[in-house]
């Protein structure tokens, strides 16, 4: 990815991380699309701040838990109004706790529907569309977890394994074309409906002694972006958390 001409495409990208990673790539000088489930309202104001930076901006709107339609959906309209995107950005996530024995049918269901099949049907959609002769980039966006399980998030937690197993075999899979990374953050955000006292909590069990911020996640996502020999690999932005 080179900045200026390029054109992404942020899942999730109008909340939370997904708003710091689109804002972080109008600041390179991409072309950024977000897709957003039903935050409307935050959308519109995350595109006005993209805006700002000077780059083309669109949103998109698509139900997740129906990923094969909302893939299509998503990608109809960039298609439409953006044209081609070079950089697949897979953020959009549910995180909802449950143990084994708590974990119905539908929670199950929910979140492999959004964590990983969407991801999965995303990427697919995004090789066919990328011109023959063009280069592109996926960045996904996973969690520790996935690679040292914690008892607690267990529809969660499966659904990000496999996306991180996805990771590494799309990396393969589409080669040399296209690269496919990851980023495992920590904690970076309280989750929705928690607040920073959730985040403090934690700082005692992390080996650096804190939290990290939004700009940790951006800064790994634009360094697997820009770094051509790099396929396959997950940043974990934990602070050593998942050691």
């Amino acid at each position: 990815m080179s900045g200026a001409g390029s054109r992404a495409l942020v899942t999730g990208g109008a909340v939370r991380l997904g708003r710091e990673i689109a804002l972080s790539l109008a600041r390179s000088g991409v072309d950024v699309c977000i897709h957003y489930g039903a935050s409307a309202d935050a959308a519109r104001q995350t595109l006005a701040e993209i805006r700002e930076y000077g780059v083309q901006a669109i949103a998109v709107q698509g139900d997740f838990r129906e990923p094969v339609s909302a893939t299509e959906q998503v990608f109809r309209a960039v298609a439409e109004e953006f044209g081609p995107i070079d950089v697949l950005i897979n953020n959009a996530a549910i995180f909802e706790s449950g143990s084994l024995a708590e974990t119905d049918e539908s929670a199950w269901d929910r979140h492999l529907d959004i964590n990983l099949k969407a991801p999965f049907f995303m990427t697919r959609q995004f090789a066919a569309q990328l011109p023959v002769e063009q280069s592109g980039a996926v960045v996904n966006i996973i969690d520790w977890r996935a690679s040292r399980p914690v008892p607690g998030h267990a529809a969660y937690t499966i659904a990000k394994g496999g996306l991180l197993t996805m990771t590494r075999l799309l990396a393969c899979e589409l080669a040399p074309r296209i690269r496919v990374n990851g980023v495992s953050p920590g904690a970076i955000l309280p989750p929705p409906g928690s607040d920073e006292a959730y985040l403090e909590a934690l700082a005692d069990q992390i080996p650096m002694e804190r939290t990290g911020s939004p700009s940790d996640i951006t800064d790994a996502v634009m360094f697997l972006l820009r770094s051509g020999f790099l396929t396959g690999e997950v940043v974990h932005v934990t602070g050593g958390e998942h050691l």
